[in-house]
């Protein structure tokens, strides 16, 4: 299939990036030169850090509607490339952009292709690549990490340098040529590709620790724990050495399909919590167990059968004020059969559109809990944010876009400003990326967020906890396996510590 041409907002730039172009600034450069940028890439859907790069090519005066400009970037561990499309697509579906790396840098081995001899063909919306030897391969074979995971016209990801499918190193040498294709257009228009070579610059991002700063008057942790984890005998260990060495206060859990008091009898029996934490739960499966007393619950209607939870926490000891915390898990994926035969964006839609008109009431001095006016607010959860880039940015404005059933749209956040993404990092791989697992066929992506009103909160502190890629030393440190996270969850948990602004 051809791009999708269905609309959305462009990811934005903006900020500072440290690189080492050896070539001309932009896509003037001569198709077969090379050039080489080491920089501190993080992928995080955002891609402030990639302003002051060089562009490697720029293709937009073409004639085409497609591939419009790429950027490189390189540090030891990986492989970096910012993509620029003519008009938003789902980078995951309904598209055919292939990307070839010829990664030995000869045109006489690998797959004939746009004048390359790749030993890579990866097609994005396929989610499915070959090797040059007609291998088929998965996501989990490169090390493919992509962002963001919904529509939009910039996408950013990363490439493992180390990875051997096949039992052979894939990055073979010090330079290699990447070509770029979809349906009426490809870049470069020239066959033979772009030149890139990898420096020896060693470059690095600065990863998020896991210790607590003495500013955080309240760590609050997020995990979606697949189908009950908690309570599988077999996981628990990771369980308690995750809670363990994050050490929070609010504990916010989603696919937790036992009850509250049930939740609460593990959590202090097998997962070390002490007795005195609160417990409470709304919905299907959303539970929040909290070192303060839950002074109330309220359930705010969404999809059928799909709502959130809010919960007034008596948090005057460590802010001052009391604290609403409300719990999301809108729908996944992207397949059709809902209720009433909604597609799922649609389902997740009425979802937001929920929480963002209890935001609007809570402002306005009607919502259910007659909280006083600046108390601090956390929306937190999986959100499946797959798709349509309009749920995000209602959660985010209060955009209501089903007005006739949750009423106008308002800003969220007391001052009548967007709420704050606090979009943490890993602590020890340069990616947001909050879900992963080798048995499906999307890549890792960001599914899990925590918004705040920013207003009254200060984030002094942020990250997402994989244990896989910490070295020897922080595993001991803090009691951790390398494969706790993995084995835990399909999703990894997100810890954000906050004090009152």
């Amino acid at each position: 299939m051809a791009l999708s041409l269905v609309g959305c907002d462009s990811t934005g730039s903006g900020g500072a990036g440290d690189g080492d172009d050896s070539g001309p600034p932009t896509g003037s450069s001569p198709v077969d030169g090379f050039t080489s940028q080491a920089a501190p890439i993080v992928v995080d859907g955002k891609g402030d850090d990639w302003a002051e790069l060089s562009e490697r090519y720029d293709d937009t005066g073409d004639g085409n509607i497609g591939i419009e400009r790429l950027w490189m970037a390189h540090t030891e561990q990986h492989l970096f490339l910012r993509l620029r499309i003519g008009q938003p697509i789902d980078l995951l579906e309904d598209n055919n952009l292939t990307l070839y790396l010829d990664t030995d840098n000869d045109p006489t081995t690998g797959e004939a292709a746009l004048g390359l001899g790749a030993e890579l063909q990866w097609t994005f919306g396929q989610r499915t690549g070959q090797l040059g030897n007609g291998q088929t391969i998965s996501h989990e074979d490169i090390g493919i990490t992509p962002l963001p995971t919904v529509r939009a016209e910039t996408f950013e990801l990363a490439l493992d340098r180390s990875v051997k499918p096949g039992g052979e190193a894939l990055f073979s040498g010090d330079s290699l040529r990447i070509g770029l294709s979809s349906e009426g257009d490809r870049l470069p228009d020239e066959d033979g590709g772009l030149g890139y070579r990898f420096s020896t610059t060693e470059v690095s991002a600065d990863a998020p620790s896991i210790d607590r700063p003495a500013a955080s008057d309240i760590r609050l942790f997020t995990y979606n724990v697949q189908q009950n984890s908690i309570f599988d005998a077999g996981k628990q260990p990771n369980h308690r050495r995750i809670l363990s060495a994050t050490d929070p206060d609010v504990v916010g859990l989603q696919e937790v399909a036992s009850s509250a008091a049930e939740t609460e009898q593990v959590a202090e029996g097998d997962l070390d919590i002490p007795d005195a934490w609160s417990w409470a739960k709304v919905g299907g499966d959303l539970v929040l167990g909290s070192r303060y007393p839950i002074q109330a619950t309220h359930t705010i209607p969404g999809s059928e059968g799909t709502p959130s939870g809010a919960f007034l926490l008596d948090t005057q000891e460590a802010l001052g004020k009391e604290l609403i915390v409300v719990l999301m898990h809108p729908p996944c994926c992207n397949s059709e059969g809902g209720p009433d035969e909604l597609s799922r964006d649609e389902m997740r839609q009425l979802v937001v559109d929920g929480v963002a008109a209890f935001l609007r009431d809570v402002n306005q001095g009607e919502g259910p809990f007659g909280v006083q006016a600046e108390t601090p607010i956390v929306v937190t959860g999986d959100m499946n944010f797959v798709g349509d880039p309009q749920q995000p940015r209602t959660l985010r404005t209060g955009q209501i876009q089903n007005t006739d059933e949750f009423g106008a749209p308002a800003a969220p956040d007391w001052d009548g400003s967007p709420l704050l993404d606090t979009n943490p990092r890993q602590t020890a791989a340069p990616f947001h990326i909050t879900w992963i697992t080798s048995e499906s066929s999307f890549p890792p992506g960001r599914l899990d967020y925590t918004y705040v009103t920013d207003s009254v909160l200060e984030v002094v502190h942020e990250f997402v906890l994989a244990t896989r890629r910490l070295s020897d030393t922080e595993l001991e440190t803090y009691g951790l396996q390398r494969d706790d996270t993995v084995i835990a969850s399909d999703h990894l948990p997100l810890v954000v510590d906050l004090t009152l602004r």
